[in-house]
């Protein structure tokens, strides 16, 4: 998914470095007097809750949207509008009820339809929501998904105003995490349909139910401007815990002037995202280093519209010469290495590992095994030279860096191959991804909850964010035995068929995966509340303030 989201890189200008040792300082303001000030590495997409699948859209409904459940300080789920939760015996019915008098922004009643509209809309394939599939646990999703039944089977039923009946298709003991996605946001169906197909598009035209809103106009998001500012939401239903007096977000896609505009007080975070922006601010006051549960990964376009792609020697050659540790030395030498799908650090395994490292698969550097498999892969295709396309992101300095150290490392270890560069903005490479418009592209994945699922459900055949198209029995039926009966039950037998899962994508060398990252960063020392697990949860401002 392009999940719960942690911050992406932004591009800087090496001309900028020299201004960076400059020392600031923090601003005179008296900070209890002032908005907490946030920046965005590029354009927010879009508030419409269904259809958000980037970083910037989800961090931002972070803070003015809610749902039945959210994560705490901690990483562990919590009630948020639901006042209770409780599971049926058999695993398959959780009842809920709602806390009372919810109320969205507008002053109108938020009630159990509103999360029975919100939860058909995503489903629905006529909205195309990205995060459609985050559904599949709930009873007839995946028939709804598939066109074989109506959008008002799903199963999730109103009993009055303030209770909820979900009906799952299978035990899922995460489907908690799963919750805490925008995907499961409720939506005012009377709202949504007067705003018709603009619903989302500017802050104006969007209800808001979590602990702040955007301010009217010119002084929210237009849809354009660069600038916006997040208000105290009267109608909140703990209005009294939200401590901070608003947030004001500005697009910065320079992080050099973000770490500038950091010491100058006009900041409360930069993220400092290549090895000279880091190396010049490691004295500044703030500075920390968060882990993160993202990942970079080499996705293919396996749809068949790309022959050679569909050669698995000429993936598994991709795969042999991409040279990992001297990337991330290159380029971002606090990331790591990555073997497989799922990032380093998101979950434990039974035995106590950490994921990654139980279900590690042997990816590694081999120049002289690429070079021949892809010789061979070239025979099969009746060629002897091969051009393809890499795309990354032209406003993030990772994936700058990255396709220009990967065209060089891929043209070297790979004789008769041609790598031409297709720098575009993040927003164009999200929809080359989905659209498979794309040979072989960069992309950068978040997790929404810390569980294998999170990352595994990508690749799954029918999967709306499978976007490299990738088709293997293999995987796909490990990851059915991790999620259905009677191995979503034992966790030794799940995290075995997770396992199972990750071999199946590398032996058939399907993605590429490159890195786990971790975000060095400044962090104004006087902003508290903001959890510092990960670099993930640093945008969910919700219980933040600023002291003086």
């Amino acid at each position: 998914m392009k999940k719960y989201k942690i911050v992406s890189l932004g591009l800087i200008s090496i001309a900028a470095t020299g201004v960076l040792a400059a020392c600031g300082t923090q601003s005179s303001t008296p900070s209890s007097t002032r908005y907490i000030q946030y920046s965005l590495n590029s354009d927010l997409l879009t508030l419409d809750s269904s259809l958000a699948s980037d970083v910037n859209s989800i961090d931002t409904l972070l803070n003015v949207q809610a749902g039945l459940v959210r994560f705490d300080k901690n990483a562990h789920v919590e009630n948020d509008l639901a006042k209770s939760i409780s599971l049926s015996k058999d695993g398959l019915t959780y009842t809920v009820i709602l806390k009372p008098q919810l109320k969205w922004s507008n002053g109108e009643k938020l009630t159990a339809k509103d999360f029975v509209y919100g939860w058909q809309r995503t489903i629905d394939p006529k909205t195309g929501s990205e995060y459609a599939t985050a559904l599949s646990p709930v009873a007839n999703a995946k028939d709804i998904l598939d066109g074989k039944k109506p959008v008002s089977s799903v199963g999730i039923k109103a009993q009055g105003e303030d209770k909820l009946i979900i009906t799952l298709a299978s035990q899922t003991p995460y489907f908690e995490k799963l919750m805490t996605e925008q995907a499961f946001y409720p939506l005012n169906q009377k709202f949504v349909e007067k705003e018709g197909k603009y619903y989302g598009t500017t802050s104006d035209k969007t209800l808001y139910d979590g602990a702040f809103m955007f301010a009217k106009g010119t002084k929210g998001w237009t849809g354009s401007n660069k600038i916006f500012t997040l208000i105290k939401n009267p109608n909140y239903y703990d209005k009294k815990s939200v401590k901070a007096r608003g947030i004001t977000y500005q697009v910065i896609s320079d992080m050099a002037t973000a770490a500038q505009l950091y010491k100058q007080g006009k900041l409360d975070v930069a993220i400092l995202d290549t090895p000279t922006l880091i190396a010049a601010n490691k004295a500044n006051k703030g500075f920390t280093v968060l882990p993160s549960p993202r990942t970079d990964t080499i996705e293919y376009n396996q749809s068949g519209t790309v022959p050679a792609l569909k050669n698995t020697k000429i993936r598994e050659a991709f795969n042999l010469a991409t040279n990992r540790q001297g990337l991330l030395n290159t380029a971002a030498p606090s990331y790591t290495v990555l073997k497989t799908a799922t990032p380093n650090g998101l979950d434990k395994a039974p035995n106590g590992q950490d994921f990654a490292t139980y279900a590690a698969q042997p990816y590694t550097y081999d120049a002289k095994k690429a070079a021949a498999l892809f010789k061979e892969g070239l025979k099969e295709l009746g060629k002897t030279t091969l051009s393809l396309t890499l795309e990354g992101d032209s406003d993030d300095a990772f994936h700058k860096a990255a396709v220009d150290y990967l065209k060089q490392n891929f043209e070297k270890d790979l004789p008769g191959l041609t790598i031409n560069e297709n720098l575009v903005p993040k927003a164009q490479r999200l929809k080359d991804a989905t659209n498979q418009n794309f040979q072989i592209i960069l992309s950068s994945w978040g997790a929404d909850y810390n569980e294998p699922s999170d990352y595994l459900i990508n690749f799954i055949t029918d999967s709306t964010m499978n976007d490299g198209k990738v088709n293997n029995l293999a995987f796909d039926q490990a990851y059915k035995s991790a999620t259905t009966l009677p191995d979503v039950n034992d966790p030794e037998k799940r995290y075995a068929d997770y396992k199972a899962a990750e071999k199946a994508l590398y032996e058939q060398s399907n993605i590429d995966p490159i890195d786990t990252q971790a975000k060095s960063l400044l962090l104004n020392p006087k902003l508290k509340g903001v959890s510092k697990v990960n670099s993930a949860m640093i945008y969910d401002l919700t219980h933040a303030s600023l002291t003086k």
